[in-house]
């Protein structure tokens, strides 16, 4: 494994880049419940691939426990185990077919899959918050966070019209927990170790210095901006997929 472990410095132009992008993605995490890995995983993998998928599991995990903490009151205890049931089977049908097609396809499948979703929700498709919606975009998340470190589009576009303490105290509960799963699975297929745990660790505290800074973000997410930061965020993400994909 190349990068932080391998000898390049914190105080470097790349260690200040991985740092500056951990803490803004950490930022948006607090703000929203999700999108940490979308913002921070193809910039971490641009620095040095060992970020991914691992490391990255590891530090959103972290962000994410501060999140359901804080608003504990707010986590709908039905959502999460409905979407954890899902992520579950997924994250083990992932470490199954992790070896199957390249990286560089899935990135591709699931871009266009996101892209349909916002294409859809555009278009007044509204989906509604209920236990299978909440199952099915649980599989999809599952599968795509464990395979490409980005999982969120698929269920904060189930939430886009949920009351935004919901939405981001329960995605903030599912991604912990989810993010567990997949490094499970990740550790069961040989692909997890000690020095993926230390790389995320090693980064984890400017992650968690930018969930502290999130205030702001959720202010500005409780008066409405629900639904156009989560379309915006899902199209970002497609587009970093479809970027990866063809690259």
């Amino acid at each position: 494994m190349s990068g932080v472990l391998d000898g390049w410095s914190l105080i470097s132009l790349t260690g200040v880049a991985a740092i500056v992008t951990v803490f803004l993605a950490g930022t948006v995490q607090g703000s929203t419940g999700f999108g940490f890995n979308m913002l921070a995983a193809p910039v971490l993998a641009v620095l040095d691939p060992a970020f991914v998928p691992g490391p990255m599991l590891v530090m959103a995990s972290a962000v994410c426990v501060g999140g359901a903490l804080a608003e504990r009151q707010n986590v709908n205890r039905s959502d999460l185990g409905f979407a954890l049931a899902g992520r579950l089977i997924a994250a083990a049908a992932a470490a199954l077919v992790v070896g199957l097609l390249s990286p560089q396809a899935f990135s591709g499948l699931f871009g266009l899959a996101v892209l349909l979703a916002v294409a859809l929700s555009l278009a007044g498709w509204k989906i509604v918050t209920r236990p299978s919606t909440l199952f099915g975009a649980g599989l999809v998340s599952g599968f795509m966070g464990t395979l490409t470190s980005i999982g969120a589009p698929p269920m904060a576009i189930v939430y886009q019209n949920a009351e935004p303490a919901r939405m981001r105290a329960t995605l903030n509960a599912y991604f912990l927990f989810g993010g567990l799963i997949s490094i499970a699975a990740l550790l069961l297929a040989g692909r997890f170790g000690w020095r993926d745990l230390a790389l995320g660790g090693a980064m984890m505290p400017f992650a968690l210095a930018g969930f502290l800074a999130s205030g702001w973000g959720r202010r500005l997410m409780d008066r409405g901006r629900v639904k156009p930061v989560v379309i915006a965020v899902s199209l970002a993400s497609a587009v970093v997929l479809l970027f990866r994909a063809f690259t």
